[in-house]
């Protein structure tokens, strides 16, 4: 199985323990913030994963992630608040921000439709996932 070939983000590996139908590839930002990155695909073809999308994405992450916390009503460093992105096909993607104070341990996600944030989700209904 091919890896995203990812201008800014290092250590790109498989997942093995994805569930069936389910591929997803974890990374890190190579910057000094080393964030995060998950790519998943789920029933889709490798063509569905829109790389220069994501380069573009990686490349203003620190403004994006500033967007996100912000948008989540977090204020200070969006870094302490522990972020990972993960992309979809496409130009949809989220940042789950996992040491957030939320209802529970999961932490707070935003979501993405480009650069634009469509939702906030607090993770409650989640927990037992």
């Amino acid at each position: 199985m091919d890896t995203p070939a990812l201008r800014l983000v290092v250590g790109m590996r498989v997942v093995p323990d994805a569930p069936d139908g389910i591929l997803c590839w974890s990374g890190r930002l190579g910057d000094e913030s080393g964030v995060p990155v998950n790519v998943i695909l789920d029933d889709e073809p490798m063509t569905a994963i829109d790389v220069a999308f994501i380069d573009r994405i990686c490349a203003d992450a620190d403004r994006l992630l500033a967007v996100a916390a912000g948008a989540a009503g977090l204020t200070g460093d969006p870094g302490h608040w522990d972020p990972e992105m993960t992309f979809r096909s496409g130009e949809n993607w989220e940042v789950r921000f996992t040491e957030a104070p939320a209802p529970t341990e999961l932490g707070l996600l935003v979501v993405f439709a480009g650069d634009r944030v469509t939702e906030i989700d607090d993770l409650a209904d989640w927990d037992d996932a």
